[in-house]
């Protein structure tokens, strides 16, 4: 981002009478020394003594250019960041300089400290667990440079391919896993239901017969030869 400069050594680009609006921050340079920040209105300025700095008050939608970063366990990752960030102090800002790329670098070193302290498999888990000290840190380090920051996130967390693959290969078989220990679960469950009722019928000879009988209400076609006086073994 640039700061458009009016000077009175430039004829004719210097405006003698200007309209200042809440969409914009001007900032009066007078004799050479910021005066001030000109509220909105009409203004008139000096030729010889005055020029003017003009930035945007609206918020402005960033985006820091992605870079690899090793993750703890070894793994090469590219990142990129977007972000929100507002000029709410353009005296500040104007005396950073170039105050985007000065954000641009400490939300960097932000993002790879981040990183270099997870593991693939975290950042993969919850990516979005990274938001937060991010936009910890850049609050700070824009506050420094008259800037406000209001939203930021991880827009891309990018693998190279080879190791994108055995990652699927680990997801994969982390699932089958998962599935495998269902199965066994359902299977056991099933085994102590069949333990239970078969205790509950050898204990209840009663219940043998009501389900019997159960099961021949719900039964067509069929001879059944019941013995009244005989039990389950």
């Amino acid at each position: 981002m640039s700061w458009r400069m009016y000077t009175g050594d430039q004829p004719g680009k210097a405006p003698r009478r200007i309209l200042a609006t809440e969409l914009q921050h001007i900032v009066l340079i007078r004799d050479g020394e910021i005066d001030r920040v000109l509220p909105p209105g009409r203004h008139r300025l000096s030729r010889r003594r005055d020029r003017i700095s003009i930035t945007s008050a609206v918020p402005m939608s960033l985006v820091v250019p992605s870079q690899e970063i090793l993750t703890a366990d070894g793994v090469t990752v590219r990142a990129t960041v977007a972000l929100v960030a507002t000029i709410i102090d353009p005296v500040r800002a104007l005396r950073a300089g170039d105050w985007h790329s000065q954000l641009y670098v400490d939300v960097q070193l932000a993002l790879r400290s981040a990183v270099t302290a997870a593991t693939l498999e975290d950042l993969m888990a919850d990516r979005a667990g990274l938001d937060t000290p991010l936009t910890e840190a850049a609050q700070a380090s824009a506050s420094a440079l008259g800037i406000e920051v209001s939203k930021l996130a991880i827009r891309d967390l990018m693998v190279p391919g080879e190791q994108r693959r055995l990652l699927a290969q680990i997801v994969e078989a982390r699932l089958a896993g998962q599935a495998a220990l269902e199965r066994a679960r359902g299977e056991t469950a099933a085994l102590r239901n069949l333990s239970n009722a078969a205790a509950l019928l050898r204990d209840n000879p009663e219940l043998y017969k009501l389900r019997l009988l159960q099961e021949l209400a719900n039964s067509n076609g069929n001879t059944f030869v019941i013995d009244t006086e005989g039990t389950p073994a």
